[in-house]
């Protein structure tokens, strides 16, 4: 701070020396040419004196955005004003509005004059899912001559979260087994839960209404109801975040399987998990649907560990009578393994193997597919293009 002062003074004296030298030089010399090296610095010397005096305070700076939500693929429209209280005329004006969406330098130049309200339009086309970080905006102002510049940062950051996009899916119901008998029964809108036939240890998912209070209260320990079945529509998915170069695509697709489940009755758990994990409860309604937008906004490919691996390690995968739906781009044999012993438990499990349009399925990954269709597992291939057919073809 005491430097920039210094240097500022010295500026000061330096203009000053120059003024002194200009006039020393008309008075001693004399003639037209003298006096008017005289007279025309004498502008530039003055208004350069007024900058170094002009208060920056006077500026109001706002940025407005033409909507407070955004999907991946939109245009996102900004418009950042300037007002100003005096009409000094400001020879240049350095605007700074740099952003993470921005690859380039946010730098623009305006020769404003004597404009007292400015305006500036800014449009962002393609704007990719994320959380994106709008920084704070500097103006900067100087003379000619470059001798006084004044800089000021105005405290405008935001940030901007962009949910993925999505496709309508065609719906259908999906058909699940569950533990009581192999037989396989049509998933409901609406739960039955009809004969109770014992009580078991309170487990990890089980639901909160499955409790049984008396039984809870006589024992001292949580139990939970067994019924001798249980239909729901029920579906838990995960989301394999393993670097992958499809997995924006990914994302897309289990943005567009949650909507579409949720809209028509169903009710979603969903699994996450990389350097940070989120195990989200099974729930449904267009609150919990949002939530998990939300969620997949900010996500990440950071996961150090194969989706086979979850599987391995989270035992309330066994516990639910849920359809188990996995979004993955890279389908390996430990998966189909640990699938296979997942299957034997619980309902019925569904893999969407993801890729970009121009990246074909190779044939290893289909003889997994059928691999895994031998014991119960059903395998759907899907490019963008497929997704709205994607519920269409999955039977069991």
């Amino acid at each position: 701070m005491v430097r920039a002062q210094l240097k500022t003074w010295g500026k000061f004296l330096l203009l000053i020396l120059f003024l002194l030298l200009t006039f020393s030089y008309a008075m001693f010399q004399g003639g037209f040419v003298s006096w008017f090296l005289f007279y025309s610095f004498t502008p530039f010397a003055l208004y350069a004196l007024f900058i170094a005096l002009y208060p920056l305070s006077d500026l109001t700076v706002e940025r407005r955005f033409n909507r407070d939500t955004y999907a991946a693929g939109e245009h996102l429209d900004m418009v950042i004003t300037i007002d100003r209280n005096y009409p000094f005329p400001l020879f240049f004006l350095i605007i700074n509005n740099t952003s993470s969406l921005s690859t380039r330098n946010g730098k623009q130049i305006l020769f404003p004059g004597f404009k007292k309200h400015i305006q500036l339009k800014y449009s962002m086309a393609n704007i990719p899912r994320g959380e994106h970080c709008f920084y704070d905006i500097s103006i900067k102002v100087g003379d000619p001559l470059g001798l006084f510049s004044k800089e000021k940062s105005f405290s405008l950051k935001k940030i901007i979260l962009v949910y993925p996009s999505y496709t309508d899916i065609i719906y259908r119901s999906i058909e699940s087994r569950y533990e009581q008998g192999a037989t396989a029964s049509q998933i409901k809108i609406q739960n039955d839960t009809t004969m109770v036939s014992g009580i078991r240890n309170y487990e990890p998912g089980d639901r909160f209404t499955w409790i049984d209070w008396k039984a809870t209260a006589r024992m001292n320990e949580m139990k939970t109801k067994e019924f001798e079945e249980r239909q729901s529509n029920d579906v838990t998915i995960i989301l394999d975040r393993s670097p992958s170069t499809s997995f924006e695509t990914n994302v897309k697709f289990v943005a567009s399987l949650i909507r579409t489940i949720i809209r028509h009755g169903g009710q979603i758990g969903f699994y996450s998990i990389g350097e940070d994990q989120s195990i989200f409860p099974i729930r449904g309604g267009d609150e919990y649907q949002q939530q998990l937008f939300h969620h997949l906004a900010k996500v990440k490919a950071n996961s150090q560990l194969p989706v086979s691996s979850i599987l391995e390690g989270e035992s309330v995968f066994y516990q639910q009578s849920a359809s188990l739906m996995i979004s993955t781009s890279n389908i390996t044999e430990e998966l189909i393994e640990m699938l296979r012993k997942h299957v034997r438990r619980t309902g019925m499990v569904i893999v969407f193997v993801i890729k970009n349009h121009n990246e074909p399925f190779s044939d290893e990954e289909y003889r997994l597919g059928y691999a895994a269709s031998q014991f119960g597992v059903h395998v759907s291939y899907l490019h963008e293009e497929d997704f709205r057919s994607a519920l269409t073809g999955v039977k069991h």
